[in-house]
C-alpha cells in the first residue's frame, strides 16, 4: 500500500514538471506579469536547494505544491493556507501587492495528540500560550504612520510575551510582564527597517499596560504576538492543536 502511495506521488511529480516545462519558467518571458514556481515536499521537507524565491511587486504568484503526504502549507503576511494531498497538485495563487519577506511554512498534525487545551488557565501555562502564534494579539496589516494598541490582560503576571512582525521573521521583540518591576500606564514601540526592527525590543510592563507600536518602516507590517516559524533545520514551533510549523520558502517581494 505505501509503494502504491509512493508511486502516485511520483506520478504527480512528474506530470508536474512536464506541464510546468510546457509552460515556460518565469525567467523565459521577462514581459510577463505572472509568475509560476513549482515547489515538491518530501517527508515534510522541501525538494531542491533554493528556498527563496524573488518576485516584483503587483505580479501574479502561481505557487504550485506536490507532496508525498498530507500537509498544510500557509503563506504568511498574505494569510493563505492551502492543504496538498499526495494525488494531486495544489495550487496557490495570489497578486504581490505587498512588498518584503514573507515565508510559507508547513503545518503537519501529529497523530494521536488530542487537541484539548485551556486558553490562559493558570500562570504555569501562561508561557507556553504566549509562544503560540497569534494566541494574544495579531494586527491588521499596518503602513507607514499607522498605530497598533494592545492591553496585557490585567490576570498576567511574571511572564515574558514574544512577538514578531508576521511579513518579516527576522527580528523578534518582547513584552516583560512584572507586578513589581514593571511600568504602569503606555509603553510605546518604534517599528522601523533594518535587522533590529523594534525599538526597543524589550519592554517591562505592569498587567494591564498597554503597548502602542508606531510604524515608522517604509514595509507593511503586521504585528503579531509568539515566535516565528523555525527556519530549516531548527526545531520546528508546536501549537496548541498539535502541529508542528516549520518555515518551508522564503518569498522576497520587490518594488
Amino acid at each position: 500500500m505505501k509503494n502504491n502511495k509512493f508511486i502516485i506521488y511520483i506520478a504527480v511529480v512528474v506530470c508536474f514538471f512536464v506541464l510546468s516545462t510546457g509552460c515556460g519558467t518565469p525567467e523565459s518571458d521577462q514581459s510577463s506579469t505572472s509568475t509560476t514556481f513549482d515547489i515538491v515536499i518530501n517527508d515534510g521537507n522541501l525538494v531542491g536547494d533554493v528556498d527563496t524565491l524573488r518576485i516584483k511587486k503587483n505580479e501574479d504568484v502561481t505557487l504550485n505544491f506536490a507532496s508525498d503526504s498530507e500537509i498544510t502549507v500557509h503563506l504568511h503576511g498574505y494569510d493563505i493556507e492551502r492543504t496538498v494531498s499526495p494525488a494531486n497538485v495544489t495550487v496557490m495563487a495570489f497578486k504581490a501587492n505587498a512588498t518584503g519577506r514573507f515565508v510559507v511554512t508547513t503545518h503537519e498534525v501529529k497523530s494521536g495528540h488530542h487537541g484539548n487545551h485551556n486558553s490562559h488557565a493558570g500562570h504555569h501555562d501562561l508561557p507556553t500560550g504566549a509562544e503560540a502564534h497569534a494566541a494574544l494579539f495579531e494586527s491588521e496589516t499596518l503602513s507607514e504612520g499607522d498605530t497598533y494598541l494592545f492591553v496585557v490582560p490585567a490576570d498576567f503576571t511574571e511572564i515574558s510575551i514574544p512577538y514578531h512582525d508576521h511579513m518579516n521573521h527576522d527580528s523578534v521583540g518582547y513584552i516583560e510582564v512584572s507586578t513589581h518591576h514593571g511600568v504602569d500606564g503606555k509603553v510605546s514601540v518604534a517599528v522601523k527597517d533594518g535587522e533590529h526592527q523594534f525599538h526597543p525590543e524589550k519592554v517591562m510592563v505592569q498587567p494591564g499596560a498597554s503597548i502602542e507600536w508606531a510604524i515608522e518602516s517604509e514595509e507593511k507590517v503586521r504585528l503579531t504576538s509568539g515566535l516565528p516559524p523555525s527556519s530549516h533545520g531548527d526545531h520546528a514551533n508546536h501549537s496548541d492543536d498539535g502541529s508542528s510549523e516549520r518555515t518551508l520558502i522564503t518569498l522576497e517581494v520587490y518594488p
